[in-house]
């Protein structure tokens, strides 16, 4: 059957627009915690040649990457009790490496979409402490020490690549922290030239929130 060029044009585009349709992949998510997470660990050590002791504690994590698909999100978290890690190293002396980190974490979520774009909408809530506490005690030594605490109330992340595809980012993010964020590193040592390098931090966080797309 023969078409006039109005035709074939409107066909033509028809047949594009049909070839280029992504899909959609819809994702619900709805966490509630009510009860207290506490991660601890406590480490007694005569020589400390080698230790590294991690506790994390996470009330609600939630993750949701698609690759090909347009990604819809609609996630809500709500953490309604104490989130706790405590890690506490006791070392007679330090010749090697000592590593100590807390990491307490009421809600997050991470969502990604690959080749494709996403609508996110994210809800968070803290209404209860977040706290991370690290304890370091040595009596002598020359080694290395490293001590974190980290606490986080809402912490959100989202990203969306098209790798030469388009990929339009939508956000809606609310986020609320109605409780206390604590992060507190201690380092006790009987020696004041005990180390060759010690390295503390402690961070503390109500609500963070990063987005971004690459096309």
């Amino acid at each position: 059957m023969a078409l006039s060029n109005g035709a074939a044009a409107q066909e033509a585009t028809t047949d594009a627009t049909a070839t280029t349709t992504v899909p959609v992949s819809t994702v619900l998510n709805g966490q509630i915690n009510l009860n207290s997470v506490i991660a601890d660990i406590k480490v007694v050590y005569d020589d400390g040649s080698g230790v590294d002791a991690t506790a994390a504690a996470f009330a609600n994590d939630f993750t949701a990457v698609t690759r090909g698909s347009t990604l819809d999100l609609t996630s809500t978290q709500t953490n309604e009790a104490a989130v706790q890690a405590n890690v506490d190293v006791t070392v007679d002396e330090i010749d090697g490496y000592t590593g100590a980190n807390s990491l307490a974490v009421s809600n997050k979520i991470t969502a990604g979409a690959n080749f494709a774009g996403g609508v996110m909408n994210v809800t968070q809530t803290a209404n209860a402490e977040t706290r991370a506490t690290t304890t370091i005690t040595a009596s002598d030594g020359w080694g290395k020490t490293q001590g974190t605490a980290t606490a986080v109330a809402n912490s959100a992340t989202g990203a969306v690549a098209g790798f030469g595809n388009p990929a339009p980012l939508e956000v809606n993010n609310n986020q609320t922290n109605n409780a206390l964020s604590s992060a507190t590193v201690n380092f006790k040592t009987d020696n004041t030239n005990h180390a060759a390098f010690t390295g503390l931090s402690a961070t503390a966080i109500g609500n963070s929130a990063t987005y971004g797309a690459d096309f």
